[in-house]
């Protein structure tokens, strides 16, 4: 954790003339382990309207009518997906999740209310390493590989829109796109291969907080797990040592609050989190979504790693002890497991290194560098990236990149500054 500090640190020296542009930069959070888990002070944030004042609905379509799901997962043979609208034609903004994450989350939910504020229609995609996505979107079923989690993402896309001109007439203008982390990259790749197709012909296209190549970024977050605490020998013990510190917290507090305290009012107290802490926490949430990701893939390729080949999985059927077993399973081993094996089939003479560039910014990056409509937005202690990565992003992106000096990885998305910039960019009719 500390060499993950110390990136932060000299990323910020490093790009001074980036971060430069917000030397007023009002975010408050300095903290990088912080400011992702309790995102922007609601005093900073733009001003979005209420989730019930946006007129919006979740469909679904049929992506993949030929796939045979077992009974225990029948209820992902369709891909939902949020759309809210306006009644007037209008551009409309492709929203692409994160790491694991569904449509419905907090900040896709913000965004959505960001963009649809600003007089656009918004669909709202589940990440495709997502089990939602793996199960009804994703052909092969093992995501990961930048190329072909495009398609999957275009085809859907493009279903999408139809079900909406369908379902509510929808009149659209133009379109752009945007993906935070993980969905960032899928966003560069869909850029990329829609600029072949020519179907969507993308207006703007803002990369919030993309990681320069997937080994390299899940190695990192796969550490954070590890890091050490004092006094903890083991992942249950951290749970209870956490837990014990929120109950001497709310005991001293006389009122259970999780909303209004836990990441705020206690870290002002004696019982704050430290930075080992805080990252194990985040370290976790990967964990469990690194987890849903081995474990789709591995139930809808019939691979036999948790579920036996020749096992019934019914309505009935617990998840859980696999589930369990497939939380020993972080990123690096899903992709060392799973999606290598099936990469090499094809390349079988490259390295897993090979297999991490040919999904990484670099192999796209004439596209990307040449592409005045597309921006990236990031920042100087996201620990996701290394020294290399935050020098690659700042050279490949020039003026396009938007780099703030705080905010870890993603947690500044709702300042009124980086909304204001992201606004800018994709309203802008020449970014000249």
């Amino acid at each position: 954790m500390k060499r993950i500090i110390a990136t932060a640190t000299l990323s910020i020296a490093l790009f001074g003339h980036c971060a430069a542009q917000a030397e007023d930069f009002s975010y408050s959070e300095e903290n990088a382990f912080m400011a992702t888990i309790a995102s922007t002070p609601p005093q900073q944030a733009a001003p979005v309207p209420a989730e019930v004042d946006v007129q919006q609905d979740n469909l679904s379509v049929r992506v993949l009518p030929d796939r045979a799901l077992p009974p225990v997962l029948s209820g992902f043979d369709e891909l939902d997906f949020r759309l809210a609208w306006q009644d007037e034609p209008a551009p409309l903004m492709f929203l692409i999740a994160g790491t694991g994450s569904g449509f419905d989350t907090a900040r896709m939910d913000y965004l959505k209310r960001v963009f649809w504020q600003a007089g656009m229609h918004v669909i709202v995609l589940s990440s495709p390493t997502n089990h939602d996505f793996i199960a009804a979107a994703s052909r092969s079923g093992l995501p990961g590989l930048g190329r072909r989690d495009a398609r999957d993402l275009h085809t859907a896309m493009s279903m999408a829109v139809e079900k909406a001109r369908e379902t509510k007439g929808i009149e659209i203008t133009e379109y752009h796109m945007a993906g935070f982390s993980l969905g960032a990259l899928n966003a560069a790749f869909v850029g990329e291969l829609d600029q072949q197709l020519g179907q969507f012909d993308f207006s703007k296209i803002v990369l919030l907080n993309p990681p320069v190549d997937l080994y390299t970024s899940v190695t990192r977050l796969d550490a954070l797990p590890y890091t050490r605490v004092e006094g903890v020998d083991g992942t249950d013990n951290f749970y209870e040592h956490i837990f014990d510190k929120l109950s001497r917290y709310y005991a001293k507090r006389g009122t259970i609050d999780v909303q209004a305290g836990l990441f705020a009012e206690i870290q002002a107290s004696d019982e704050a989190l430290t930075d080992a802490e805080l990252a194990m926490l985040i370290g976790a949430v990967f964990r469990f979504a690194a987890a849903d990701l081995s474990f789709m893939s591995d139930v809808i390729n019939r691979g036999g790693l948790y579920v036996p080949v020749d096992e019934k999985l019914k309505v009935s059927t617990s998840l859980t002890p696999y589930l369990r077993q497939a939380l020993f399973c972080n990123f690096r081993c899903y992709m060392e497991t799973q999606l290598y094996p099936d990469w090499q089939t094809r390349n079988a003479d490259q390295s897993i290194e090979d297999m991490s560039q040919e999904s990484s910014l670099r192999s796209i990056e004439d596209y990307l560098r040449d592409n005045r409509d597309i921006a990236m937005v990031t920042n100087a202690d996201d620990f996701i990236l290394t020294r290399e990565n935050y020098q690659y992003l700042a050279e490949l992106f020039g003026e396009r990149a938007f780099i703030y000096p705080r905010g870890g990885h993603g947690g500044n998305l709702q300042h009124k500054d980086v909304v204001a910039r992201i606004l800018s960019f994709v309203e802008a009719t020449d970014n000249e």
